[in-house]
């Protein structure tokens, strides 16, 4: 009895399918290697943000006698029509994380939740300090901090080792909101350069598998 052909055709038809497929996985494999180095599929599956930008909220640090928090930022947000629903609960801030005037860390949007905090860059951490650093739009200082306080940078040095330690980033992967924008921000009074070389100095003491907490209680400099 003769034996159909068909099963045989029927393979050599998927091998243009077969030989796309893989051609789209090898550019992806080198894609996301050259990105993320050779530790890609690890950062991938553990849902990796592809890194850290910094920004000011480029207004005073105070409102009604009371310190900007992210209450209020949240607020301001929702009034702009900005949100994301993240495991049932809606956040409309768009950072991670914002520092206050005093130096005081609080939460914004769940780490796994996207910013919304730069365009097209929602896979990256935002961490906002309160305050206008900018010499431009505050020219005159009226808007406090005018530049970030030792508070504000101990606590984000605080934070950013943290997310360096957890995430595997390196100060290749932290930038500035100008980095992708046409803006000033985070203005040019914050001390980025100075802060990176911080970051690269070693940390003496610090057992990586203990969590960092953040005291609420650190002071800045008092409002004039």
């Amino acid at each position: 009895m003769k034996r159909s052909g068909e099963p045989r055709q029927s393979l050599q038809n998927l091998w243009p399918a077969l030989l796309l497929f893989g051609a789209i996985l090898t550019v992806a494999w080198a894609g996301a290697g050259g990105r993320f180095g050779p530790e890609w599929l690890r950062w991938l599956f553990r849902h990796r943000p592809a890194g850290i930008i910094i920004h000011h909220t480029a207004s005073d640090g105070w409102r009604n006698g009371k310190l900007l928090d992210a209450a209020m930022v949240d607020a301001d947000h929702a009034s702009k029509g900005w949100g994301v629903t993240y495991k049932g609960k809606t956040y409309h801030i768009a950072y991670h994380y914002l520092i206050l005037a005093d130096g005081k860390v609080e939460p914004g949007r769940p780490e796994g939740a996207r910013g919304g905090h730069t365009r097209g860059h929602g896979d990256y951490l935002g961490i906002c300090l309160v305050g206008n650093f900018s010499s431009r739009d505050n020219a005159d200082g009226r808007m406090k901090p005018d530049r970030p306080t030792a508070a504000q940078m101990e606590s984000l040095t605080a934070l950013i080792r943290d997310l360096m330690r957890r995430y595997d980033f390196t100060t290749e992967d932290i930038y500035r909101h100008r980095d992708f924008a046409q803006t000033g921000c985070p203005g040019d009074r914050f001390p980025f350069e100075r802060f990176i070389a911080t970051l690269r100095e070693p940390e003496p003491g610090v057992d990586s598998e203990r969590p960092v907490t953040y005291n609420g209680a650190v002071t800045g400099a008092p409002r004039p």
